[in-house]
């Protein structure tokens, strides 16, 4: 096991809220294929839930994606934060309990004028992912149907991808440079959006300040529950935010230095089950 401290000055005590990622931590990731959690992560999530500890899951996938996991890790009830932070959706009752959303009109118009290859999907309510028509449907997800550049922009939503095509392979590990050069060049301006690049020329665009850490922060006070009694695990850049919210973060033993310099602990990796493995020790 790799650690981010020596064992004496791992947090002992347990946790009175646990929120985890879904993709590289609670399952294993390939892309276009829904992987599914092991027996072993799925028990140790249940025994923080029959020790009177609530968990949620945190993650960048839209609602429909988070929905799936949940139910393979028998959540139940409780909440899930998707769309880094835009949507929260209760798992009990099936449906969005908040939602915030951005304009994506002046963003598709940035992205274009910078590259016109670029293609759109957007995420509205549980319908699932529009999209131009050139834009890559090779992911698994809930595929609505294509729609015109206008009809993108028409209404609000909770997030917008903008995408090009990438020789970065299919590690989410990673950034796509690609990605990175069009985000600097579409230069949105930060008080009206906020901006993920990941991996495949994959870019994230949703409403400005709202993050994992907000989403993870809003479940957090649904509980009555504060950062330092909270404990996140994840994986990637998108982690960070919530590494930093709350009062014990845990990365994967097999994120990039960045996420695992980042985080209070480094768990096992996923393949090794190193969610659980940190769970066994409080529960």
């Amino acid at each position: 096991m790799v650690r981010a401290h020596a064992p004496s000055t791992l947090k002992q005590t347990p946790p009175k809220f646990v929120a985890v990622d879904l993709d590289n931590t609670v399952v294993d990731y390939h892309y276009g294929v829904a992987t599914k959690p092991t027996k072993r992560v799925i028990k140790a999530l249940r025994a923080v839930r029959e020790a009177g500890v609530p968990v949620a899951v945190v993650t960048g996938r839209a609602v429909w994606g988070a929905e799936r996991t949940a139910d393979d890790l028998e959540l139940i009830e409780g909440f899930a934060s998707a769309s880094h932070g835009a949507s929260e959706y209760d798992l009990g009752d099936r449906r969005i309990t908040y939602q915030a959303t951005v304009d994506p009109g002046p963003a598709i118009d940035a992205f274009r004028a910078a590259d016109s290859t670029v293609e759109f999907a957007v995420a509205r309510d549980l319908d699932g992912w529009y999209h131009t028509s050139g834009f890559a449907t090779d992911f698994h997800g809930k595929f609505a149907g294509p729609i015109g550049l206008d009809e993108a922009a028409e209404r609000p939503v909770p997030r917008l991808i903008a995408r090009v095509a990438s020789d970065n392979g299919r590690d989410p590990g990673t950034q796509d440079p690609k990605a990175l050069r069009l985000a600097a060049a579409a230069a949105l301006d930060p008080a009206d959006y906020h901006v993920e690049v990941g991996f495949n020329g994959w870019i994230d665009i949703g409403p400005p300040g709202v993050t994992k850490a907000t989403g993870v922060a809003r479940i957090a006070r649904h509980y009555g529950v504060s950062s330092a009694d909270t404990v996140v695990f994840g994986d990637a850049h998108n982690d960070l935010t919530m590494f930093e919210w709350a009062g014990y973060s845990v990365a994967m033993g097999q994120a990039v230095p960045r996420v695992r310099a980042a985080a209070d602990e480094v768990a096992p990796s996923v393949w090794e089950d190193g969610v659980a493995e940190v769970l066994e020790r409080w529960f």
